[in-house]
C-alpha cells in the first residue's frame, strides 16, 4: 500500500466522521461507520483495518470507532 493512498484513506475517514451529519458523536459514528460500509470498497476497508492495526496514529478517537463499528 502506497503511503499516500493511506494518507488519503485516512484524510477521507477523519473528514467523514467530522462532516456527517448526527444530533450526538455517537450518532455521528455510526452514520459514518454506515457510510464507510456501504461505499467504501473491500480494498480501501482492508488498507485502513492494516492502517489501524500498526498504530493508526492520524485518525482520530470517534473514526477509529467508526471503522471499528464498520469492521463489526
Amino acid at each position: 500500500m502506497s503511503e499516500k493512498s493511506i494518507e488519503h484513506l485516512v484524510q477521507m475517514a477523519n473528514q467523514i466522521v467530522s462532516n456527517i451529519p448526527g444530533a450526538t458523536i455517537n450518532d455521528k459514528i455510526e452514520s459514518a461507520a454506515t457510510h464507510m460500509k456501504n461505499f467504501w470498497s473491500p480494498l480501501m476497508k482492508r488498507q485502513i483495518a492494516e492502517y489501524i492495526a500498526e498504530g493508526g496514529k492520524e485518525l482520530s478517537p470517534e473514526t477509529i470507532q467508526a471503522l471499528q463499528k464498520m469492521a463489526g
